[in-house]
């Protein structure tokens, strides 16, 4: 397997640290000093290495979006041969999540509030929002074979829509009682499948 090249492995150190930053301080606060301080670099090898701020972000945007993706097939795949939607609960409403995700939850949404400045963010957090909602659409589809693609693809929305919101509050500790009442919710949004 051939080595990744030098660039390769800078531009992974500062993305991860330009998402540790917006993590810990916002996308409009983050400057490339923060950065460059993060992944122990000169502000000089970050523009060589990935470009002006704007190349930056939609660099950033491209990594956020990637890894949630790897940890959402990653989990889904953990529970390819269950029969029950039970593999949700487990997959999207843990309340314990991995530390990678939880890293990477506020980067994510600071991404999300500044997308409207920035095409490119917009059109890759898109294509991750319609990851989530197609897979899942796949999986009701195959564990519902009585119900439409559409009565599936509805439910899957509803499902990541939830579960978007309870990752964006997760930060507020909104404690058991939400999780179950989303539990319930999601149980019943199941339920119209089985009909």
């Amino acid at each position: 397997m051939a080595r990744p090249s030098l660039k390769q492995e800078r531009q992974k150190i500062i993305l991860q640290a330009f998402t540790e930053c917006i993590a810990a301080k916002g996308l409009n606060a983050t400057t490339l000093d923060d950065i460059a301080l993060k992944s122990q670099m000169r502000r000089s090898l970050l523009r060589h290495n990935v470009g002006n701020r704007t190349e930056l972000i939609n660099q950033v945007a491209e990594y956020v979006s990637t890894e949630f993706e790897t940890i959402w097939r990653q989990q889904r795949a953990q529970y390819a041969n269950e029969d029950s939607d039970e593999w949700l609960l487990k997959t999207l409403f843990n309340s314990n999540p991995d530390e990678q995700y939880q890293a990477l939850i506020p980067a994510f949404f600071s991404l999300l509030a500044s997308a409207h400045r920035y095409p490119e963010v917009t059109q890759r957090l898109k294509q991750c929002f319609n990851v989530y909602v197609d897979d899942l659409t796949k999986e009701l589809v195959r564990h519902h074979p009585r119900a439409s693609e559409n009565d599936c693809q509805q439910v899957s929305l509803g499902i990541v829509g939830i579960f978007f919101n309870w990752d964006s509050f997760m930060s507020l500790d909104l404690g058991a009682e939400i999780a179950k009442l989303n539990i319930q919710l999601l149980h019943r949004l199941l339920s119209t499948l089985e009909k």
